[in-house]
């Protein structure tokens, strides 16, 4: 009986261990699937770990490298990124902006209707600005700030502009001179008759300040032609420096007169163009400055290169000229001069205009006026 029981028992054991062995086997099957399931997922979750890093990297990279300025800023006005466009535009590293609100920044912006204006470091520059909420779960997070320089491009649409107007204007100014310098030429005939033929006196003089005053009207009608004409240059090389020492020169006992002070610093660099229209236009910039001038100031020439252009800047401490002026002061026959003819300025632009040059004009009203002439490095 009790070898019966013993057995049944190892027969039991023996089913027991069968069983284990098949539980066994299967769940080192089990085991096996499961870690090929979880090495695949580990590749999946790797792959798109990496594809995650790597659309970073590229979006990090569009950036960087957008010319637009592109700002982070969190829920409370805190700048999370700045790009490099971003810190030129605003004159900071991002690194330095670390828990800085954006409006603890040196700038203010004054919009328009088609742009706004952004002021910074004491420069101006036109830009189009949009904003784009961050928000996730519908949760407010902040904003992302885009900011467009569209400078060049608006002084670019500033000179088509004012092309057009002299163009209109010189078309204008050639028909104006062609009516009156005939009738004025015998008029100068007839007065230079009749003050040879009175004696000195009264009539002599009244027939000497008709003569003189047909001169005025003879030099401005000269210059409406000058402003009016397109120039033909007779292209030289030649020194900047010389230039301008020699329209200096023309222009001292001016100064002197006015006890102005002159300083200049104006590299040598190497000028092709029209030796003499190129004085002509020297010559008006600085005779506005020195009129602009109070007695005992002082006028600054200098020199630079920018953006591939070699400047000429000349600058005055004088009353500087008003916002709505600064556009108009290169139209033909506008001046704030009670004397002026406003065409000084004009055929200035004119002259450098067909040397493929421009003007560019910075004042504010009480602290002066500075005018660069801008030559392409390649006459």
């Amino acid at each position: 009986m009790d070898l019966a029981l013993l057995n049944k028992a190892f027969e039991d054991f023996t089913k027991a261990s069968k069983s284990l062995e098949d539980y066994y086997r299967h769940l080192s099957q089990r085991i096996v699937y499961l870690t090929k399931e979880l090495e695949s997922k580990n590749r999946q979750l790797n792959k798109a770990l990496s594809e995650v890093e790597r659309n970073r990297d590229l979006l990090r990279e569009v950036l960087y490298n957008l010319e637009e300025a592109v700002v982070v800023v969190d829920k409370n006005e805190k700048i999370v990124m700045m790009n490099p466009s971003a810190e030129r535009l605003f004159g900071v590293k991002a690194k330095d902006t670390e828990g800085i609100r954006l409006s603890d920044l040196e700038f203010s912006i004054e919009y328009r209707a088609t742009d706004a204006i952004l002021s910074v470091n004491g420069k101006r520059y036109h830009i189009i600005i949009s904003k784009s909420s961050l928000t996730s779960g519908g949760l407010f997070q902040g904003e992302v700030i885009l900011i467009k320089d569209i400078t060049k491009q608006k002084e670019l649409e500033m000179q088509y502009e004012r092309n057009q107007r002299l163009i209109s204007m010189g078309e204008m100014a050639i028909k104006i001179v062609h009516e009156i310098r005939n009738p004025l030429c015998s008029i100068e005939l007839f007065a230079s008759m009749l003050e040879r033929e009175v004696q000195e006196g009264r009539l002599k003089e009244l027939a000497r300040g008709i003569s003189n005053g047909i001169k005025n009207l003879d030099n401005i009608l000269t210059n409406m032609l000058l402003f009016a004409r397109n120039h033909k240059l007779i292209k030289y090389p030649f020194s900047l420096k010389k230039i301008v020492k020699s329209v200096i020169n023309m222009l001292y006992p001016i100064m002197e007169s006015k006890a102005l002070s002159l300083t200049e610093s104006v590299e040598d660099y190497e000028i092709i163009g029209d030796i003499e229209l190129l004085k002509q236009s020297f010559m008006n910039i600085l005779i506005n400055a020195i009129q602009a001038e109070p007695e005992g100031g002082n006028v600054s020439i200098y020199s630079g290169y920018e953006d591939e252009h070699i400047v000429l800047y000349i600058k005055d401490n004088g009353p500087g000229i008003e916002k709505e002026n600064i556009e108009r002061i290169f139209d033909p026959f506008f001046s704030t001069k009670d004397r002026g003819t406003g065409l000084g300025l004009t055929i200035a632009a004119k002259i450098m205009q067909a040397h493929g040059g421009f003007i560019k004009v910075k004042s504010e009203p009480g602290k002066g006026s500075e005018f660069s002439l801008w030559f392409p490095r390649k006459g």
